[in-house]
């Protein structure tokens, strides 16, 4: 799939820095406000603000403006917002708990 250049830089940004089960969700039937999220894991909280860190330094470096950066990594879930693409970075078990990707297949029957 061609994916916009954000969602690549997010990928292989995430994917270089060892995140675990990085996927690539189409939400633009489910939201408004984005295209694409990108899901990630981080082996702890460290991680996770970390990777928060580097996709910020990533997407400056390609001249990518982010709106903002949502939440601390002691709550296990950052979201990095690009816009049109939406990175949310979990600790396992906050991924487990919110289960982002269930809730978007869902939202897909409706």
């Amino acid at each position: 799939m061609n994916y916009p250049k954000a969602v690549k830089i997010a990928v292989k940004e995430l994917e270089d820095r060892k995140a675990e089960e990085v996927e690539v969700v189409d939400v633009k039937e489910n939201t408004p406000f984005s295209d694409y999220y990108v899901i990630a894991t981080a082996p702890n909280e460290r991680a996770l603000g970390a990777f928060a860190d580097d996709l910020d330094q990533a997407f400056a470096k390609n001249k990518i403006d982010i709106r903002q950066i949502e939440g601390k990594p002691e709550s296990g879930w950052v979201i990095v917002d690009e816009g049109s693409v939406v990175v949310h970075i979990f600790t396992k078990e906050k991924r487990a708990e919110i289960s982002l990707e269930k809730l978007l297949a869902e939202a897909k029957k409706h």
